[in-house]
């Protein structure tokens, strides 16, 4: 029943029990009783106008609250879009870089008191198209270009992710395992930040696991007689026709958190592939397997890795199967094809207020390669330095010493020539604005 009968209802009733004291009292008493009911009349009918301007008021109340809801869920939606549009798009970055460098193996450069000059400039592109993502870096040195990465890839789940196309190979410590601008022996061996051709997943199923698992059909470039490049693959030249095909990648990562200061990850690496020899027509095979630990105590960083590899080529007769030709930067080389490696880096961080400068890590980082193939030398690697950072500005200032090693003074990796006992060094200044 609504309050508007209510009222009349009421009135009513009142009425009806008054109407025979009423007839029986005189007329004066019967005015001032019909006095009275016209004035509760009256009151019950400005009772009645009240109510109806309460119930408006929340007729209207409740109107505005729906308008505001509804703006409310425009703006969420329009920043949502907003976001999305802003997430969906192409980013470009790169860097410039300039390097200083003295070795105490070639006169000329001392007589110099050293060389400094452009050592890199380089382009970068990340970002997504829809669903699809994009990366790429494309480099250019100074006596030649090179693809750094090149892929496009798509997210299955918030735990499996597909890389296609140049990705950066699932081996040992990721992405790197050294602080250096040289990086560790892993590198010039073809294990540490080698780019490959093919189709690559990563994933991590919860938080304490990491899994790769890979296919790569070939090298960066498929033109295996080709130096000039980035990544340290084998390269063909002379009676060294072997090249690389058909790999495969495995890598499990166990993710350890102790505190917010302690952590450790220690993973296990296993790849596995051909090489097929242009000479012969005929395919070999080769292995490495790699443990690893990767340590941090608060702004203390310890990386260990052990691996062992091994080529078995298919050579022709009279080409020796104990050595096999890689190259990049131009430069090919001979390393041993079966041998033992051990490398480790030790790395302080520090956050200091130094004008511009934020930031800076020192580091010590060793390579102990043990080649387990006739007229063979170890090769050894020390790099100690620090890096220096500055807003888009950073700096490498390393000195490394090697014996036996590519680019440190050495003619290729676990040879037994003539300079395989000599020590030879270099202090290397590189400064880059990245952007």
């Amino acid at each position: 029943m609504t309050s508007t009968r209510l009222v009349w209802l009421l009135a009513m009733v009142l009425a009806l029990a008054l109407a025979p004291a009423m007839a029986s009292e005189p007329n004066d008493e019967t005015d001032i009783l019909r006095d009275q009911i016209e004035q509760m009349q009256r009151d019950l009918l400005r009772m009645q106008q009240r109510l109806d301007e309460l119930q408006a008021e929340k007729d209207r109340e409740r109107a505005e609250r729906e308008r505001i809801e509804e703006r409310v869920a425009e703006v969420a939606e329009q920043a949502e879009a907003a976001a999305e549009e802003d997430a969906d798009g192409i980013n470009f970055g790169g860097a410039v870089r300039l390097n200083y460098a003295w070795r105490d193996y070639d006169d000329q450069n001392k007589d110099r008191v050293g060389d400094f000059e452009l050592e890199l400039f380089r382009i970068n592109v990340h970002g997504t198209v829809g669903d699809v993502i994009l990366s790429a870096e494309w480099r250019r040195y100074n006596d030649f270009q090179a693809i750094h990465h090149a892929w496009v890839g798509y997210d299955f789940s918030d735990q499996l992710q597909m890389q296609l196309g140049i990705s950066r190979v699932p081996f040992g410590i990721l992405p790197y395992a050294s602080h250096s601008f040289w990086f560790t022996g892993n590198y010039y061996l073809g294990y540490e930040d080698d780019h490959d051709a093919g189709i690559k997943f990563v994933h991590t199923p919860n938080e304490d696991w990491t899994f790769h698992y890979a296919f790569y059909k070939n090298p960066e470039y498929a033109d295996d007689s080709r130096a000039d490049r980035y990544s340290f693959d084998l390269v063909t030249a002379g009676d060294q026709q072997n090249t690389e095909t058909n790999q495969l990648n495995f890598r499990a990562e166990r993710h350890l958190v102790w505190s917010d200061r302690v952590r450790a990850d220690i993973g296990l690496s296993l790849q596995a592939g051909q090489m097929y020899n242009r000479a012969t027509e005929k395919n070999g095979d080769r292995w490495a397997v790699g443990a690893h630990l990767d340590y941090y105590n608060g702004p203390w960083n310890l990386r260990l890795q052990a691996m062992r590899y091994e080529y078995n080529p298919e050579n022709p007769d009279g080409v020796s199967d104990d050595f096999v030709q890689k190259g990049a930067f131009a430069f090919p080389f001979l390393m041993a094809a079966k041998a033992d490696v051990y490398t480790y880096s030790v790395s302080r961080s520090f956050d200091v207020d130094w004008g511009p400068i934020n930031f800076v890590n020192c580091y010590n980082e060793g390579t102990f390669i043990e080649p387990d193939v006739d007229n063979s030398a170890r090769s050894i690697q020390s790099v100690t330095g620090c890096a220096v950072g500055a807003g888009g500005v950073f700096a490498y200032f390393d000195w490394i010493a090697g014996r036996n090693m590519w680019f440190a003074g050495g003619d290729g990796i676990g040879l037994d020539g003539d300079t395989a006992g000599r020590w030879r060094s270099r202090f290397n200044l590189n400064i880059g604005y990245y952007f």
